[in-house]
């Protein structure tokens, strides 16, 4: 199985790509290849798997082929723009949160179209995507309320993959993690 990191030089795509190298498996399957994409290199981590490194930035042309060229079966979409800055940056969030992910999943779909392409594509979203205030336990059923332009951001995307996947271009799961703080 070939399994691809988008974001991988991130908190946690590096802990994801190295739980990855060390079991070397994932949902019982053997994987063959990892390959890691980020703006810069993303490290390579130690384990039995062979990893490859590669430094894309997912806005530009040609970066969503290079993420798909070696068909792998598993993309793990990380890669984003965090919260604060999206919001200060209002172009930028949605170039990269919005625009960089449409265009990734357009280029599967296109090669479903030509060859029966269809990966898991495994969506790291947020729970900006609800606003607040929020239950604890947030259920099931809690309606998408943003009040930002991250949080927005994100369930656009939720819905993109909603669409792709329900017309089958892909199997598409958006993961809703809360605020991860990793400076002081």
């Amino acid at each position: 199985m070939k399994v691809v990191i988008l974001g991988a030089g991130g908190m946690i795509g590096a802990k994801l790509a190295q739980r990855l190298c060390v079991e070397g498996h994932l949902d019982g399957r053997q994987i063959e290849v990892l390959d890691l994409f980020d703006l810069s290199a993303p490290s390579v981590p130690t384990g039995g798997l062979m990893a490859r490194s590669h430094v894309v930035d997912i806005t530009t042309d040609g970066a969503a082929e290079a993420v798909i060229e070696g068909r792998p079966d598993i993309i793990f979409h990380l890669a984003a723009m965090v919260s604060g800055a999206a919001e200060r940056d209002f172009e930028g969030g949605y170039r990269i949160n919005v625009d960089a992910s449409r265009t990734l999943f357009e280029k599967i779909r296109k090669a479903h179209l030509t060859d029966g392409y269809a990966p898991k594509v495994i969506f790291a979203s947020s729970l900006a995507v609800y606003g607040a205030p929020l239950p604890d336990p947030v259920p099931d059923h809690q309606i998408r309320t943003p009040q930002s332009s991250y949080g927005i951001q994100k369930a656009i995307v939720e819905l993109l993959i909603d669409d792709y996947t329900r017309r089958g271009f892909f199997d598409g799961i958006g993961l809703r993690l809360p605020t991860i703080v990793i400076r002081p």
